[in-house]
């Protein structure tokens, strides 16, 4: 159904009233009621990631908007969605969003590590695109775990050595990192091989006048994840407690994240948004944040019937978010649903083991006239 613009205007009003950060802080106050699961009753295990979200086209705002090339003959805008997401509860723990011209993975990664209430241990699972010596030092600093995939050319540079030929390492190595290139300034000159210059372009929170060094410990794991296939994890996970096929597995669990980004731009509508202000997209993104949450814990608490059946199963996300949303629209204090129930008897077989190749094509905002 089309709207006037008169229904249009008081929407947006009602829209405007919202503050700044208010759903947020709904967000974490869901959250704060939630029982997060541990590993091996010790600590949560959070992955962290980002995606794109394409949103209406607008040439007129420089943040969102890139220019026509072969990906769009006219152009597109785009937010970026840094989340954090508890692995074992599958719930998002905590999101930044950016826009799309101004993503800065690495300080969404710091802001949310800071502002993370931690009341357990975490570890932090992240890819590639996250491993810096920043990011590690956060993570120290909060007194945290992580586990972070790494490119051999960075892995290289933190060792000091080349990875040529090695096939399987697990190596502690404990570094100073300093501004100074200078040698004469060095606290620890017997340390030399340990020193890492970070240039002044690259963030470092932690060295500062006052402290123009800064020592951080660092275990480089190398393992094969098939034949001649190799990849690098950098972590600060004890030896003694976590062995090398351990961290694989924990870096496995990882994927999981992806899902929760599908089913919230797919089955939760994130690619038909109905707004075009960059500010109330926001807003949507935060509202579909706490459906999806809500939607894990009531589907966490369902018990699925296994007896007799050759495959494991699990809830169809899509048919539960469709149940959860219905029963969140009944507000006549009368009509009832079973929505336990109706989740039981949607559901799918989990098949493990099954690869896919990633799609990296460029998928355009779904139409404003969905809603004609």
């Amino acid at each position: 159904m089309k709207y006037s613009d008169s229904v249009k205007a008081v929407l947006y009003k009602q829209l405007q009233k919202l503050k700044d950060g208010a759903l947020r802080c709904l967000f974490l106050a869901f959250n704060r009621k939630l029982k997060n699961n541990l590993f091996n009753a010790k600590c949560q295990l959070i992955a962290c990631d980002g995606s794109s979200l394409d949103i209406f086209r607008n040439p007129g705002d420089p943040g969102t908007f890139f220019e026509a090339g072969s990906k769009s003959p006219r152009g597109y805008n785009q937010a970026y969605i840094n989340a954090c997401y508890s692995i074992l509860d599958r719930h998002l723990t905590d999101l930044v969003i950016q826009t799309g011209r101004k993503r800065n993975v690495y300080s969404a990664f710091c802001q949310m590590v800071d502002a993370a209430d931690h009341g357990s241990l975490a570890v932090y699972i992240c890819d590639r695109g996250y491993a810096s010596y920043n990011n590690f030092a956060h993570v120290i600093e909060n007194g945290q775990y992580f586990l972070i995939l790494c490119t051999d050319k960075k892995t290289e540079g933190i060792l000091g050595f080349s990875l040529e030929g090695i096939r399987e390492m697990d190596f502690h190595a404990d570094r100073i990192l300093t501004r100074s290139q200078s040698k004469k300034k060095r606290s620890h000159p017997e340390r030399a091989e340990d020193y890492r210059h970070v240039c002044s372009a690259v963030p470092m929170d932690y060295l500062t006048d006052d402290k123009p060094e800064y020592n951080i410990p660092l275990r480089m794991v190398r393992v094969e994840i098939s034949p001649g296939s190799f990849e690098n994890l950098i972590t600060n996970l004890p030896g003694h407690e976590f062995d090398m096929d351990d961290l694989k597995e924990l870096y496995h669990l990882r994927w999981c994240q992806e899902n929760a980004y599908r089913d919230i731009k797919y089955p939760l509508c994130l690619k038909a948004l109905h707004s075009k202000k960059y500010e109330y997209v926001v807003q949507e993104i935060w509202a579909q944040a706490i459906l999806h949450n809500f939607c894990a814990e009531i589907t966490s608490n369902v018990k699925m019937e296994e007896h007799g059946r050759k495959y494991r199963y699990q809830a169809d996300d899509s048919e539960t978010i469709k149940i959860c949303r219905d029963f969140l629209h009944i507000h006549d204090g009368k009509s009832t649903m079973d929505v336990e129930g109706l989740i039981a008897s949607n559901i799918e077989a989990v098949r493990t083991g099954r690869t896919f190749p990633q799609q990296k094509r460029f998928k355009i905002p779904m139409s404003f006239c969905y809603r004609s």
